[in-house]
């Protein structure tokens, strides 16, 4: 083989190994020139060393000066250097370039220890001690991959640990009253020179407030710096620490800022009952001291004093002088006396009376249930329901509604319980038969189902079946004369005695332990209910306080603040159709039937009832149509009002006639549920 085609060989070699990036390339040699003896040997393989790419790597100052003690500096910044050339020198631009760290003492930016060279092939990555107390030795590995070949290069560097000090600590301003702000500053040097943006933190505490933020980086002019919320008042100071313990301190003052007001707080509860009444007797007054930045003041000593004192008010025989606690609070108890009145508290500063406040009004109510101010009503009293000798129907309803307030008018406590019991139907709210008072009433619903009664056969007991007597009772007092107007009971006052309480199921105004019913005749009777030990006894009740309320001869001549006030009332369970005359059972008396009570040709008066005698459903529509006897009759009617209305006993309506003769004929129509029956009248 010639010489030129060696170096065309070793040429190729090259070429080849720079284009892979390898250190060794072989290359097999072919046959001779055309003109050789093809029987002529194989020319021998060739090989040759080819130069992979380099990784140079040295640490730099900020200025690109190469740091020849390879120390990192606390305060000056430090580069690692990292040049990537190819076997010619050629930079390799724009190459990915990995730096490790082998130790936590010194960190890079950025932290991933990842980025590209630059245009040149160059990339300087900084490099800084963790923190100011860091020391020891570090190494630094570079890698990169060029063509598939991972180059790398290390550097050993030592870390110092830097001296740290503070100086020029300033609290201002120097002076502050208790609840405002102090700004505190130190500078923070390091090895003697100004500490760097974030290199380090400085703690601040302070005995007299909360400093924000407690650690403070280090800011861009070498200075930490922290507010301090004033909570104490005194000589105050403030100590700075930064690593390795250094401290620093300032002092400041705090002045207690003048009192400047008494706030009222709340009373609770703000309204109460008269002394020996059900509810709450007493009430907590609270006022709070404060000073000219709001915060409360402790230790201040406070005078009470009330502005009525009407029917025994007082501070419950405590003293009325308080000292107000931590949070300034001071509270003073007020008791109710026996008559209901407002009332307010004032408080006074000791150390200067010209510092005062009133609180808001404190009612005094009575609270306890008076029997003259106890009532029970119905939305309606007759509810379509029906009886025995008509249709019946479950599940309509009406609302029972209690009132109870005290012996001055005054409603009693919220949540008062009413107690409810009936002769018919149901009593249900929320499954109770019971309801608790609110603003003064409460309310129950009562449900037509059966029981429907059926009538009594007692003396001056109603007969007629269908009607219900519902009683409602609760805790109260019987009613007094006031003589001396201290809305107490006194010795000698007049008093309604109250006896035991009855449901008087037969409407006869007397208790009737036992009778019979009218339509079977079996046993009814009538259940009274016990009173509280010693709130009943044998003697006479007065009728004009007792008719249908107490049990006769169940008093205790005694006047009683602790029994049960009651009160009754007869509810309907209507039929849906009117009864005609001579429909009725015999049991009903003919005073209850329907029933014509006047008729000219100018009006028509009419009774109307269902087949128990009792008044149609409260809201049964009524309706008059008029048919003149003659073909050319012109009769018409208006009759007063459009339904039946509530109440306990058949109703009368009239109709008015216009033109009209003998023999021409009026209907009158009610109509419940869709259903209507009617009463026709022909003149006379």
């Amino acid at each position: 083989m010639g010489v030129s085609r060696f170096f065309s060989l070793i040429g190729l070699a090259l070429g080849l190994g720079l284009a892979l990036g390898m250190g060794l390339v072989a290359c097999g040699g072919g046959g001779g020139n055309a003109g050789s003896n093809p029987n002529s040997p194989a020319d021998p393989v060739v090989s040759a060393v080819v130069k992979t790419a380099s990784l140079a790597l040295t640490l730099v100052d900020g200025a690109g000066t190469v740091v020849a003690n390879r120390g990192l500096s606390q305060t000056e910044s430090r580069y690692l250097r990292m040049v990537l050339t190819d076997s010619s020198g050629i930079a390799l631009p724009f190459s990915r370039v990995t730096v490790t760290l082998d130790s936590t003492n010194a960190r890079l930016v950025p932290a991933a220890g990842v980025d590209l060279t630059d245009a040149t092939g160059v990339l300087l990555m900084r490099i800084t001690p963790a923190d100011v107390t860091a020391a020891g030795p570090v190494q630094a590995t570079a890698a990169a991959t060029v063509a598939g070949v991972v180059v790398t290069q290390t550097l050993d560097m030592q870390i110092a640990a830097g001296t740290v000090s503070l100086t020029g600590m300033s609290a201002t301003p120097a002076s502050v009253q208790n609840g405002q702000s102090v700004n505190v500053s130190v500078n923070v040097l390091v090895n003697g020179a100004q500490a760097a943006s974030n290199a380090l933190a400085v703690a601040f505490t302070s005995g007299c407030g909360t400093v924000s933020p407690a650690s403070s980086l280090v800011d861009g002019n070498g200075r930490a710096t922290g507010v301090i919320q004033t909570i104490n008042a005194g000589n105050c100071s403030v100590l700075a620490t930064a690593a390795g313990g250094v401290t620093s301190s300032a002092a400041f003052t705090v002045t207690a800022p003048p009192i400047t007001g008494i706030r009222f707080v709340s009373a609770t509860p703000s309204v109460i009952y008269q002394a020996g009444s059900v509810g709450a007797n007493i009430s907590l007054v609270s006022f709070k001291v404060v000073n000219s930045v709001g915060a409360a003041v402790q230790g201040e000593n406070v005078t009470a004093s009330l502005s009525n004192t009407d029917g025994g008010i007082n501070f419950c025989g405590s003293p009325s002088v308080g000292t107000s606690g931590a949070d300034g609070v001071v509270t003073f108890s007020v008791c109710a006396g026996t008559l209901p009145a407002n009332v307010q508290v004032r408080a006074t500063l000791n150390t200067n009376p010209l510092i005062a406040t009133n609180s808001n009004l404190l009612t005094v109510q009575t609270g306890v249930a008076s029997q003259r101010f106890f009532d029970l009503s119905a939305n309606k009293l007759n509810v379509y329901v029906g009886g025995q000798f008509t249709t019946q129907v479950n599940g309509n309803s009406i609302d029972l509604t209690a009132y109870a307030a005290d012996r001055q008018g005054n409603p009693v406590p919220d949540r008062t319980k009413i107690i409810f019991v009936t002769e018919g139907g149901q009593i249900n709210s929320s499954s109770l038969s019971s309801c608790e008072i609110s603003a003064g009433s409460c309310t129950v619903r009562l449900i037509g189902q059966a029981y429907r009664p059926l009538g009594s056969s007692a003396a001056n007991g109603d007969p007629r079946p269908g009607r219900v007597t519902v009683l409602a009772y609760t805790d109260g007092e019987e009613h007094f004369i006031d003589a001396n107007n201290n809305n107490r009971y006194d010795a000698g006052e007049l008093f309604e005695d109250l006896g035991l309480p009855y449901l008087d199921k037969d409407e006869s105004r007397a208790f009737v332990a036992a009778y019979t019913n009218l339509v079977t005749g079996t046993n009814d009777g009538e259940t009274s209910y016990p009173l509280p030990t010693g709130a009943s006894g044998a003697l006479a009740c007065p009728a004009s306080a007792n008719t249908g309320l107490s049990v006769a001869g169940s008093c205790n001549g005694t006047w009683d603040g602790n029994t049960k006030v009651r009160r009754a009332l007869v509810v309907i369970f209507s039929g849906g159709e009117i009864g005609q005359p001579g429909g009725y059972d015999a049991t009903i008396p003919a005073i209850h039937h329907t029933a014509v009570l006047a008729a000219s040709t100018g009006a028509v008066t009419v009774r109307l009832s269902d087949y128990n005698g009792n008044p149609l459903p409260a809201d049964a529509a009524l309706t008059v149509q008029t048919f003149p006897a003659l073909p050319a009759g012109t009769c018409s009617a208006t009759l007063e009002g459009s339904t039946v209305g509530s109440t306990i006993e058949p109703t009368q309506h009239t109709a008015t006639l216009k033109s009209c003769v003998t023999d021409d004929m009026v209907r009158i129509t009610a109509t419940v549920s869709g259903k209507a029956s009617s009463l026709s009248v022909v003149l006379p």
